[in-house]
């Protein structure tokens, strides 16, 4: 690999082209491609580029041209919801995923190239966990900055694998550690010619060899559930008398479903506020049947809130984590009104507080997360410690037919593993499942499809090692690794 990467490094304008494709190959990693062993080869192409790179300003290009096919490869099926349903002219879409792309690398990716300025030496195992370090400092970056993205983490790809064992204890990003040492190790061992030690890193790659463990364990309490995925157009939603026909889908969908314990309809499914008296008369509809877990708009102290209620109790949970564009639009003075897509219904959203209650229903308690929620798993420690299972609510219509659906269910599966809870998660026009603690899918209800969901779900009071402890062990260990190398470099 070294030879070809060096003769590549002679021609800068290919050089970047290069890396960017590399950084677009990336996304075959993650749902639904799936090919896990694209990840460590294309982040070992990013830090042997940036480690041999002639300066910091070369290998600042070589990072953010990286990070532009990352992020543009693997998140620019955005442009379905921007230019299909935001209405918003084709040019101007792409304009705005290149923006995107822009603005992620520099902030999420380019950072990178800092690691230019230490100097290395021969000890590529410490080497290692340095470039570890900064790259992992850089993902957690992604839960604060920009209103936090955690999308694409490196992590995600040991589901299904033999590394699979490392997210429940270390979590997710914990598994990125992992991933970004070996791949530094790897890319380390072939700029410095140590064929021995990049034998040593090939072996690292079994661990993504598949591997799935059936779930022998034993629960005491369940319930059963129906999830109904109603598959509506999204372009009808707020239509004069749409409302109608919404209920009717609802109404008829769950009364099919009268034997279940709980029904769960997905985000916001209605086009009116929980206050509205359309709401009582919905109820009141379906007052002899399940009780209903749904998506619902609520007003409060003058603050509009995505929300998550049992219907007809003042239950309620308030989606703490927004979608940029979607539920509010940053530097709102500036954009607002500027395209349409900046102007898409409720798209002026309040963020809900942080530990909120937990749901109750019956002897369980149901942690509630909507939609975008489910990505942060360090904003509900506590409340995952408390819950007997999770019920995550989404509106996946505005992604259409792109792979954004396949890569949120992946996170989905993810959060279930990483902490050891049962996820029920019921969408729009799917795709809507029920996964087990070990991040197993148990039943699903497939993207595009109209109809329900029948199944069980168990409750789990134990939580993970991730969720007392293992969440503190990456972070920590960047932050020691680096405060001792700037303490070093001080030193010298």
């Amino acid at each position: 690999m070294a030879s070809p990467l060096k003769q590549i490094h002679k021609i800068p304008l290919i050089q970047y082209i290069f890396l960017g494709f590399v950084g677009a190959l990336s996304t075959l990693a993650f749902s639904p491609f799936d090919f896990k062993l694209v990840i460590p080869l294309t982040l070992s192409v990013l830090i042997f580029s940036v480690i041999n790179s002639s300066n910091f300003i070369n290998s600042l290009k070589l990072t953010f041209s990286w990070g532009m096919g990352y992020w543009i490869s693997g998140t620019g099926w955005l442009i379905v919801s921007i230019y299909y349903y935001g209405n918003t002219h084709l040019t101007i879409s792409i304009a705005i995923i290149i923006l995107m792309g822009i603005l992620l690398s520099l902030v999420f990716i380019t950072p990178f190239a800092a690691v230019k300025l230490i100097i290395f030496n021969s000890n590529i195992f410490i080497n290692s966990l340095i470039i570890s370090s900064c790259l992992m400092l850089l993902e957690l970056a992604r839960f604060l900055l920009l209103g936090g993205f955690p999308w694409l983490l490196p992590g995600l790809v040991f589901l299904d694998t033999y590394g699979q064992a490392v997210i429940p204890n270390f979590g997710v990003y914990g598994a990125s550690y992992i991933i970004y040492f070996f791949s530094s190790f790897l890319a380390l061992s072939i700029a410095n010619k140590k064929n021995n030690f990049v034998f040593v890193g090939l072996i690292f790659l079994i661990i993504f060899l598949p591997y799935q463990k059936n779930n022998n364990e034993t629960f005491e309490e369940s319930l059963n559930l129906s999830i109904i995925q109603p598959s509506l157009d999204p372009f009808d939603k707020y239509k004069p008398g749409s409302d109608t026909s919404i209920e009717n889908t609802l109404i008829n969908l769950t009364n099919e479903n009268k034997r279940a314990d709980l029904i769960i309809w997905p985000e916001s499914p209605l086009p009116y506020l929980s206050s509205n008296p359309k709401m009582e008369k919905l109820i009141a509809r379906i007052e002899e049947g399940p009780t209903v877990l749904s998506g619902s708009w609520k007003y409060k102290n003058n603050n509009l809130y995505n929300s998550m209620t049992i219907l007809g109790t003042d239950q309620t949970y308030l989606k703490r984590h927004l979608v940029p564009f979607g539920e509010y639009v940053p530097f709102e003075n500036t954009l607002r009104g500027l395209i349409e897509f900046f102007n898409m219904p409720m798209s002026s959203l309040n963020r809900g507080s942080a530990n909120q209650d937990l749901l109750k229903f019956k002897d369980f308690r149901i942690l509630g997360m909507i939609c975008f929620d489910i990505a942060f798993p360090l904003s509900y420690l506590q409340e995952i410690r408390d819950s007997d299972f999770i019920v995550n609510i989404s509106n996946d219509t505005w992604f259409g037919s792109s792979f954004g659906p396949y890569q949120h269910l992946q996170i989905v599966r993810a959060r279930a593993l990483e902490s050891n809870k049962w996820i029920a998660r019921g969408t729009s026009d799917g795709i809507s499942t029920i996964v087990d603690n070990k991040g197993t899918i148990v039943s699903i209800l497939k993207k595009g499809e109209s109809g329900f969901l029948n199944g069980t779900i168990y409750k789990t009071s134990k939580s993970s090692f991730f969720y007392f402890y293992g969440f503190l062990l990456a972070p920590m260990l960047s932050l020691i690794v680096l405060i001792s190398v700037l303490i070093l470099r001080l030193r010298a």
